[in-house]
């Protein structure tokens, strides 16, 4: 990890605090490093993501959404506009040890604190 990146980088925790979020799965993995974003609704777009240890923001809840996370290396899946998870989605979650959270934030809210968000000195 470059000095710069270690700069932006947030934890899942972070997350959590900028998009008022909740934590449905995996909080152990609360202090696991986020390096970046994406927000996208469409899985043919967050295939094409070249990032690892992402934050995936989306509005879609199914289990998908959390296999197509692990295939890219996402760090987390954020779900937007206050959306739960499928059930099938929340168990996959936690059988693949993939943090989980659901913000009342729109998509274009959740990109515009995550951009803002700097550590705290």
């Amino acid at each position: 990890m470059t000095e710069k990146t270690q700069e932006k980088a947030m934890t899942i925790e972070n997350v959590v605090s900028v998009l008022e979020a909740e934590l449905l799965s995996c909080h152990e993995e609360k202090d696991k490093l986020v390096l970046d974003f994406a927000a996208s609704d469409l899985l043919s777009d967050i295939l094409t993501f070249e990032k690892d240890d992402y934050a995936l923001i989306t509005g879609l809840t199914n289990a998908q959404i959390i296999r197509t996370a692990e295939i890219t290396n996402a760090a987390c899946v954020v779900l937007v506009r206050g959306k739960q998870p499928q059930q099938a989605a929340l168990q996959l979650a936690r059988s693949h040890q993939m943090p989980l959270l659901t913000s009342p934030l729109s998509m274009f809210e959740a990109c515009a604190r995550l951009s803002a968000w700097r550590p705290e000195s």
